[in-house]
């Protein structure tokens, strides 16, 4: 069987139609008071195996790796819609903060590998799950690439610092470098004099380990996808006692330079989206900090 793609044994199938009519590419029909597989376009997301009420229908994942976990076991059962506390989610949520003050303890590999288990729970478009994931498994890896990113920004700033190339490009039409001078400029100076003067890391913040999320081409939209994966990483950082930090800076340089992105270890061809350190916290909140409150519209018609 094609990984992803459904089998249904008909003689477990009780001919319901949940399968068909919940199978987002339409590849699955009833002939004879059977599900069937009728057409090609399969996205290999297992609606159909997982709707079934005879579990007559079966969708092959591939070696099972996403669902070995090293570090903690789940029970494999499904949480249906409205069967966790949304109380205690919201808890979790709003207990979560970005870290900024690391021990140097290192983060071991298996939990670290747990974590990319966990990310890629996440939904993905059209079910690509086109996501890479590189791990930087110690603090040498992890200032290895802050080296590349200051380096970046070293060469991004001297730039910046002539009026006259800001000014030309924004007649032209580009504004970027004017709006990056007016705006972070001085913060990533004075970071790098830190950096320069005694490897003061204003990047990582000393993390032992960070994540790099990336994707390989044909996703339909890969930095959403990412993103997502992100947004499961963090919160399971949080739930394993973890510190976690989105680098936005990182980010950004790896996606403007190739080099910045080979120092990572993120191969030719794909794209990065996200970077998180993670390691362990020094400091312990004690309560959780409100939120603005946003644009919010509402439209009945």
């Amino acid at each position: 069987m094609e990984v992803g793609a459904p089998w249904v044994d008909p003689e477990a199938c009780l001919g319901c139609g949940t399968c068909v009519a919940i199978c987002p590419a339409q590849v699955l029909s009833l002939s004879g008071g059977k599900a069937g597989v009728v057409g090609a376009g399969c996205i290999g997301c297992g609606h159909c195996a997982a709707v079934c009420p005879a579990a007559a229908v079966r969708v092959d994942t591939g070696d099972g790796w996403a669902e070995a976990y090293a570090t903690l076991t789940p029970s494999g059962a499904l949480v249906a819609s409205g069967e966790f506390s949304p109380a205690a989610l919201v808890d979790m949520l709003r207990s979560r903060r970005s870290c900024r003050l690391f021990r140097a303890e290192a983060v071991p590999g298996p939990l670290l590998e747990d974590l990319v288990r966990v990310a890629v729970t996440a939904p993905s478009g059209t079910n690509s799950q086109a996501w890479t994931f590189t791990v930087l498994t110690s603090r040498a890896a992890v200032a290895g690439l802050s080296g590349a990113v200051a380096g970046f920004f070293r060469r991004l700033n001297r730039l910046a610092a002539r009026a006259v190339v800001r000014r030309v490009l924004a007649w032209l039409g580009r504004g970027e470098l004017e709006a990056y001078y007016r705006t972070h400029y001085a913060e990533v100076r004075q970071a790098l004099v830190g950096w320069d003067r005694d490897r003061t890391d204003r990047l990582f913040y000393e993390a032992p380990a960070a994540l790099v999320i990336g994707s390989r081409p044909g996703a339909s939209c890969p930095a959403e996808d990412a993103l997502l994966a992100a947004g499961n990483v963090l919160l399971a950082a949080q739930a394993m006692g973890l510190g976690s930090c989105l680098i936005g800076y990182a980010a950004a340089a790896m996606a403007h330079d190739r080099r910045v992105a080979a120092a990572a270890g993120v191969p030719e061809g794909e794209q990065v989206h996200a970077v998180i350190a993670l390691g362990w916290p020094k400091v312990t909140f004690a309560r959780p900090v409100g939120r603005r409150r946003p644009v919010v519209r509402y439209k009945t018609a």
